[in-house]
This record gives structure tokens, sequence and C-alpha cells, in this order.
């Protein structure tokens, strides 16, 4: 791949090998004969005094047919490049040859062009550099001090082109009041221009290790607690029901957790029991099956080997602590609530006329730690006992009672 300085590169490098025929000793050689990279229309005319010589002009700038394709897009989810983005293009030039027509000097500098491209037709590295350094210390070109098309992979290839009568009229007439003079064109292939982006690529793999088992995966057909209820609370035992449960080595993921089973474990039935970081509300059950590592010290086992189909599991917030504090209604909860968490605490009148007070609690944002405890103010709770119940993401807690008498705290009626 090149640089964005490419195409200046590639048209001083013709540039250069024309040059070169030209102060080389041949027969019918055209004196102070030079090579200009200047629009036609500057030439000026050789009947003018002007002196002779051949001029490189790009006229012409198209995609490369075989390669436009090749740098399809090369970003992730993130739009983080995984690859510099490339894009190959034809150069298409006009090179004319000007001089004394008398004297046939245009014709003799075509002659000595054409003989330069058909001995010269690839850019070559050690051609582009020798390029570089010829015309690097001009102040016009300098730039050229920092191209890289000497080092691209693919050297720029030149090849003859023909234009019809009428496309060689037309590509004249882009330049008004300019007579025409003898020219030919070529085509130089491809040059790969490169932008200089920061890639991300994907870690490199260590260590491939294949693995074939005949046996099908795991396989769940029921999930309860103990008491037969896919409805279970943070410290309840949860049973899982299957075939091939067990695999070189068993963990059962429960939403956003992986856990292990517990003692006794047999092919058809697993228990696991979950902590405080299994949030409340409805999650998919799977078992998993993880490949042991082959030689030791290589780390816990974390490359798949199966999974079961998911069913479904509630796991029901509990109320461990409902007491009026002070000025609120304390309410102590588990599993905590989490951030992003939508909780919602309903007051139910236990006794008298059927009354519900209910109170939304804001979600926490993201980065707030888990939440063990809620307040309600007591102003919104009227004096009377009451039962409470909290739902957290459409779940909720079994009810327990609170209550306050008017003026002051109550404490728990007993039960």
């Amino acid at each position: 791949m090149s640089n964005h300085l490419a195409i200046a590169t590639a048209t001083s490098a013709l540039r250069y090998v024309l040059a070169r025929a030209l102060r080389e000793g041949h027969p019918g050689s055209v004196a102070d004969a030079h090579v200009t990279t200047l629009r036609p229309d500057r030439l000026g005319s050789p009947d003018l005094g002007q002196p002779a010589g051949v001029n490189v002009f790009l006229y012409l700038v198209t995609p490369n047919a075989a390669l436009r394709s090749t740098d399809l897009p090369q970003r992730d989810h993130a739009a983080t490049f995984l690859d510099r983005p490339m894009q190959a293009l034809d150069l298409h030039y006009l090179i004319t040859c000007h001089g004394k027509d008398s004297a046939l000097e245009a014709q003799r500098l075509l002659g000595r062009a054409v003989t330069a491209l058909a001995v010269n037709p690839v850019l070559g590295p050690q051609l582009v550099a020798a390029a570089v350094d010829a015309y690097s210390d001009v102040q016009d070109t300098a730039f050229l001090k920092d191209s890289d098309l000497a080092a691209q992979m693919e050297p720029v290839r030149v090849i003859p082109t023909s234009l019809t009568p009428d496309e060689l009229s037309k590509l004249w007439s882009v330049f008004p009041q300019t007579p025409y003079q003898l020219s030919v064109t070529y085509t130089a292939t491809a040059v790969l221009l490169e932008a200089p982006v920061t890639t991300h690529r994907a870690l490199p793999v260590r260590k491939r290790t294949l693995r074939v088992s005949p046996a099908a995966g795991p396989r769940l057909v029921s999930v309860g607690d103990a008491g037969a209820d896919a409805v279970t609370g943070t410290g309840g035992v949860l049973i899982l029901q299957g075939e091939r449960l067990l695999g070189p080595v068993t963990r059962v993921r429960l939403g956003p957790v992986e856990l292990a089973p517990l003692p006794g474990a047999t092919p058809s039935q697993l228990s696991v029991v979950f902590g405080t970081d299994v949030p409340a509300g409805l999650h998919p059950v799977q078992v998993l099956h993880l490949a042991e590592e082959e030689e030791p010290g290589d780390g816990p086992p974390v490359r798949g080997a199966g999974a079961s189909n998911a069913l479904p599991v509630t796991v029901r917030p509990i109320v461990t602590r409902a007491v009026p504090e002070g000025t609120d209604i304390l309410l102590e909860l588990t599993p905590p609530l989490f951030a992003g968490q939508r909780a919602t605490v309903r007051f139910s009148r236990a006794t008298g006329d059927p009354d519900t007070v209910t109170v939304v609690l804001l979600p926490g944002t993201e980065g707030t730690p888990p939440q063990s405890s809620l307040r309600v103010p007591h102003r919104e709770v009227p004096p009377g006992t009451w039962l409470v119940r909290v739902q957290v993401d459409g779940v909720e807690s079994l009810p327990e009672p609170v209550g306050r008498s008017a003026g002051r705290p109550a404490a728990l009626p007993p039960s």
C-alpha cells in the first residue's frame, strides 16, 4: 500500500523515465528537449519558437476494476477500524510531444517516448526511488521525499491505450483555444492508496484444540425449587431435571452468574443454590458444559463444549425487615436492587376498607451500587396496619405486615 502521495509519485516516475531517455545519446536526438507535467494548453505553439519536449499530463483517474471490491467495510460494531481502508486507482495519462514541425521534432520525440516506456513498462521500487532522488531536491516536488510508492507490494505497470478519433477530439476540446498536438495515451495500474488509521485486531490464538464428541448436548426438561415451583428466592435450592446434564466441567448459568452444582449431581438432576448476586426478576437458566484444560496450570476452564436449552426461572424479592424508623418506613430487601431495576412498593390495608398506597421508586443509574435498604416517607402512608409488597421488574414479594399509629411510629403487630 502507499500513502496519498502515490499519484504524484507515479507521475514523477513517468517523467523520470522519459527525461532519462531524452538525455541518452541516440540518432536523431532533439537538442534541448525536456519533459514537463503541464496542462496541454500551457505548452504554447511550437511555431512561435517554444522549446521542444514531451509533456506528461494526468487527465483521468478511475477505480481499478480488478481490485475495487477487495476493500469491503472493515469496521466492528463500535465503528473501530479492523483494517486500513484501501483505494485501488488507475491513472490515465496524455503524453504530448511538441517541437518544430518542419524538423519533425514532435514525431522524433514521440518515437523516443514510446520506446522508453516499452523498455520500462513497470515502475519498480528502484526506478521509483531514483525518481524520488532526482526530483525531491527541487522546490516544487520536495514532497516526494515523504512518498512510499517504492514500498508498494504490487508495482505500478504502464500500458499503452488507444482512443478513437472522437474520444481524442473530446479530450482536446476541454482545453479551449488549444491546437491539437501529437499525443498518445497510457494507463498506469494500479496505485493502491491506504489511509494511515489505527486498526484494532482480535487477539491471536495461542493454542488450537479440536474435540470430537459423539454425544448430544445437555437438555433441560424442568426446573423448580424444593417445592417443585419455578419461583424461588435467594438461598433457595433450585432443582434442574433433564438429560445428559453432567459434562467434563458442569456449570449452571442463572441470569448474569454461573454456579457450580451441589454435590450428588447425576446426569438427570442437578441442584444449585444462588446468592444475592442474582437480581430479582425473570431469568433464563441453562446447563453449560465446559472443556477441561489439557495442561495443568492453564487456569480455570473457559471454553464451552455444549449448552442446554433455556428455561425460565422467577427470582422473587424478599422483604426481610419492614419497620417504622424515624420519619420513614424502612424496608430491607434481598436480593438488593441493582442499577436499572424498576421497583414499586405497595401498601395494602390488613383490616378494614380495602385501600392501597403505591410508591414508585426511581431506578438507579449505571454504576450505582446495589441497594438493600429502601425508605418510604411516613407521609405517604396513613396511620394503620398495612401489608407491604415490593415489586421488582414485574416480580412481587410475599406480603409482610407493617404498621404505624397516628402521631407516632408503631412496631410490627405480633404475628
